[in-house]
């Protein structure tokens, strides 16, 4: 199997992950939206099967109501169908990482990488020495800032072009550094900064307060 081949099959593999978890998605939302009919507030923003089911299971309908009947049943189907998902897109993760694996990349070593990540690099790019600078690499994955200056005012904003499958993996590979990566601070308490005492509003002068500093106050006579 020719090279080309072995990452055209990778690219192959990722769509189909990602057509996964978007169905997944869709599924998920069409389940949201019966659970906030069924149970007041509905359920929590991200939701496995596992928790869905125990709150299909815990749902009293009434006999009368057969309009929640019907939300029940379509409920319990689409359950199955994401835990259907679930499973596929598991089995698709195990294929993608013995694919990637079996590249001899290192994708997989970098923070916030992972199968899918590297399987969508690694078949969009197809061959890096292409670009002949990062420079190129970085405008064609759209990463590269465009120049939105005006006058002598210097300034850049985000680019919208370029190959968004690749921006999106690289912004997913920022995101996770910058969640699980500490933050660069004092090493020692003398490189940390002083304290900063609260700010206190002192008492109202007056001049006939003794602790009065104003040009009204009268000087003490001194002792002849």
């Amino acid at each position: 199997m020719r090279a080309d081949d072995e990452l055209v099959a990778l690219r192959l593999l990722v769509d189909r992950r990602d057509e996964l978890s978007r169905a997944r998605t869709q599924t998920i939302n069409r389940l949201h939206r019966l659970l906030l009919e069924l149970v007041p507030g509905g359920a929590k923003r991200f939701l496995r099967a596992a928790q869905a089911k125990a709150i299909l299971d815990a749902i009293t309908i009434a006999a009368d109501d057969v309009a929640g009947r019907v939300r029940h049943q379509i409920a319990y189907e689409l359950l199955t169908e994401v835990t259907t998902l679930d499973r596929k897109i598991k089995d698709s993760d195990k294929t993608l990482r013995a694919a990637v694996t079996a590249t001899g990349t290192n994708l997989l070593d970098l923070n916030g990488i992972g199968p899918a990540g590297a399987a969508r690099i690694l078949g969009d790019v197809l061959d890096i020495s292409r670009f002949a600078t990062r420079s190129r690499f970085a405008s064609w994955n759209g990463t590269a800032p465009l120049d939105a200056s005006s006058g002598d005012q210097k300034r850049h904003r985000l680019s919208r072009a370029g190959n968004r499958r690749i921006n999106r993996a690289l912004h997913i590979m920022a995101i996770v550094q910058i969640r699980t990566t500490p933050p660069a601070g004092p090493t020692s308490a003398a490189a940390s900064p002083p304290a900063r005492h609260p700010w206190k509003p002192s008492a109202p002068s007056n001049d006939a307060s003794p602790t009065s500093s104003t040009g009204n106050s009268s000087p003490t006579p001194k002792q002849g």
